[in-house]
């Protein structure tokens, strides 16, 4: 094999640091790209689940429960509000819609004493079984007390979670620590028609389903 020539040897030296200038250069290029995307990231606001999971504390499972009685007089109106009162041990974080549901309560020998129902008429197939089945329709509204905000502009339908089926909420809901929760319901329809003994009054049950934020 005939020896490369002195010409050749530089020639063949300086195509490869091209080659080496090339792949400094695209790599340079991609580092450069990297340390953007990196300071975007940085400069990005955390989510508002980043945020709650950088609350430090110990995580429990919890639902902030309230009952309110009611009867026939309530029929259309709007009722008092139902108060939840959030620990001063820490934040209290909704994670879905609000469980509501009542059941006949009065008088002692009604003949649906004590039968669970669901809040609505819809679907029909849950409640309409007769002349037998008591029922009532809500709508509802929730107000947080700590920063007066009404989370609705007007009283909203029977979006809610049913026993069965948990319905999330589109974020999570931080409720700070010592506030007060107020759901509002209204009695859009009260239905009481056991043919045995009438149900005279009922009593509603709501709970926000979540977990609250205590110190170690």
């Amino acid at each position: 094999m005939a020896a490369l020539s002195n010409e050749q040897i530089l020639k063949a030296l300086n195509a490869g640091a091209a080659r080496q200038r090339q792949t400094d250069a695209q790599l340079n290029a991609i580092l450069s790209k990297y340390e953007e995307v990196l300071r975007a990231c940085e400069n990005q606001p955390r989510s508002i689940s980043q945020e709650i999971d950088s609350i430090p504390g110990r995580r429990i499972f919890y639902t902030l429960g309230q009952v309110q009685t009611f009867d026939i007089s309530l029929n259309g109106l709007r009722a008092n509000a139902l108060p939840f009162l959030v620990s001063q041990d820490g934040p209290f974080i909704a994670t879905h819609y609000p469980l509501v549901i009542w059941r006949p309560s009065a008088p002692a020998t009604a003949t649906n004493l004590g039968q669970w129902s669901p809040v609505a008429s819809w679907p029909l197939p849950t409640q309409q079984r007769g002349a037998q089945q008591d029922c009532i329709d809500l709508s509802y509204e929730v107000v947080d007390t700590g920063s007066q905000r009404n989370f609705q502009n007007l009283a909203v339908g029977p979006i809610f979670s049913r026993p069965d089926l948990l319905a999330p909420l589109p974020v999570p809901t931080l409720f700070a620590p010592n506030t007060t929760i107020n759901f509002i319901p209204t009695y859009n329809r009260i239905f009481f028609g056991a043919p045995a003994v009438p149900t005279t009054g009922g009593t509603l049950f709501v709970g926000f389903p979540g977990y609250r934020i205590v110190n170690m």
